[in-house]
Order: structure tokens, then sequence, then C-alpha cells
């Protein structure tokens, strides 16, 4: 009887085997694909456009910043650094203030330059051509912002509301801060190609921002004239490295094409520059 009943299960297991391999696969198929995935949430607004809504926070805050400083904080940020200037503070103020003048930021991109191109590191030769870009454009802004505006420094006046304008003798210059506002060109340019390094946007700006402490400490500037100069490196620094890469996509680098060539039995070499 156990014997019969086994030959039964043999015999219907096999049979049940057959069926399945003798469906179509269609229909094989067609049990596997069964399984419900529900759609992913879609992402709320906010979340789509956070890149631009921090960034339009950022330009509220630091515009709310310089109404504040130019009409409430000027004269007192003026007073106090000035009364507490220190041998201290008088030692800081002139190692950092040279980072906001020409020759230190010259040299410092053409030494990033020929390290890179020795070193075929492109991120380096990148950031010192984004750099230079960016001091030489803010340099141009800056002037012309000086010229229009003519603001009397604090070294000179104590009222921070006394300007010029464009019909002044181009003698008051103190707005906005052209040491601060290339130290933030240069920073933004650096921080802009390292952007994916923890430490180098950091290092950059804060450089950025001893340079213009320095220019209220040395009373060189009201702070109002110091958040401006931060604003317009900030926007050259961006607009170059933005301009930069638009023009890297259409140029193509230049390069030698070197063919065999066979003439009146002579062998030689053609050259060909091609861009």
């Amino acid at each position: 009887m156990r014997s019969l009943l086994l030959v039964l299960a043999l015999l219907f297991v096999l049979r049940t085997t057959g069926s399945a391999a003798m469906l179509p696969p269609d229909t094989v198929r067609s049990f596997s694909d069964t399984t419900f995935s529900p759609p992913k949430p879609e992402l709320s607004w906010a979340k789509k456009h956070r890149r631009l809504l921090l960034r339009s926070s950022s330009a509220l805050v630091a515009t709310g910043l310089f109404i504040a400083s130019y009409q409430q904080f000027d004269r007192s940020i003026h007073k106090l650094t000035q009364a507490n200037r220190t041998a201290l503070s008088n030692g800081t103020a002139r190692l950092v203030e040279p980072m906001g003048t020409a020759v230190p930021l010259h040299a410092t991109f053409a030494t990033m330059f020929t390290i890179g191109a020795l070193a075929k590191r492109p991120k380096m030769r990148e950031a010192a051509l984004v750099g230079l870009g960016s001091l030489y454009a803010n340099s141009l802004l800056t002037d012309q912002l000086k010229k229009a505006f003519q603001r009397h420094r604090p070294s000179t006046t104590n009222d921070n509301q006394l300007f010029e304008g464009a019909d002044g003798d181009g003698k008051n210059t103190s707005f906005p801060s052209s040491h601060t506002s290339n130290a933030f060109a240069a920073a933004t340019a650096i921080a802009s190609v390292y952007r994916d390094s923890r430490w180098v946007p950091q290092v950059a700006y804060g450089v950025a921002t001893l340079v213009g402490l320095s220019r209220i400490h040395d009373n060189k500037h009201w702070a109002s004239d110091v958040l401006a100069g931060a604003a317009v490196g900030y926007l050259t620094g961006k607009a170059t490295f933005w301009g930069y890469h638009q023009l890297k996509g259409k140029l193509t680098k230049p390069r030698w094409l070197v063919t065999p060539s066979w003439q009146r039995g002579q062998t030689g070499l053609s050259a060909s520059l091609r861009f």
C-alpha cells in the first residue's frame, strides 16, 4: 500500500512539473510582475528650490545687515573698535591687510598656477585663472562705485552719511572697501573651485573676513563699507567662475597634428595646429 502511494505521489509531482514547463514564457513572467511598488512621493516646492531659497535668504540677510549697519551701527562700531585697539590687534591687522591688495594676490595666484601646471593639478590651475579674472573684474567695478559715491572715510569725519557723489573731487573713496572686495573676490574664486573641500572655503572666507575687519580696525572704513565690499567681491567671484565654465565648454584646446608625407621621392613630416 505504501509503495502504491509513493508511486502516485511521484506521478503527481512529475505531472505538475511538466505542466509548468509547458506554460508559455509570458505566462510565467506575468506572475513575477504582479508585485506592487508605490510611487515615490513628489518633492515639495521648497525642497525642489532649496538652493534658490538659501541664496535668496542670504541676500536678504546681507541687505538687512548693510542697512542696519549704515543706519544704526556704523558710528557705534567705529567708536568701539578705536577705543579697544591693542598691540595684538594692531599686529594682526598689519599681517592680514596686505591680502586685500593687488601684489600679494597676484603673487598667490601666479604661484598656484605654476604649481598646478608643474604638478598637473587642474583644480589649482583653474582656481588661479578664475581668481585672476575675478580680481580684475572686481577692481573695475569697485573703482566705478568709489567714483560714483565718494564717501568720506571715518578718519576724516564723524558723519557716516557724508557722500559727495559723482561730482566730488575724487579724494573720498571710502565706499566700498576695495581691500575687502579684493579679498572676497579671491576667496570666492578659490572656494567655488574647491567647493567639495571641507576646509578650503572656510580658510578662504576666514582670511577675507579678517581683511575686512582690519580695515574697520585701522579706521579706514565704516562697517557698511566693508559689508558692501564683501558683497561686491562675492558677486564678481561667482560671476567670473560661471563665465569661466561657460567659455571652457565652448572653446577647444589647440592640438598639433603631425602626419608623414611623401613628396618627389622623399619622406618627411607635416605639422598643423588645430583650434
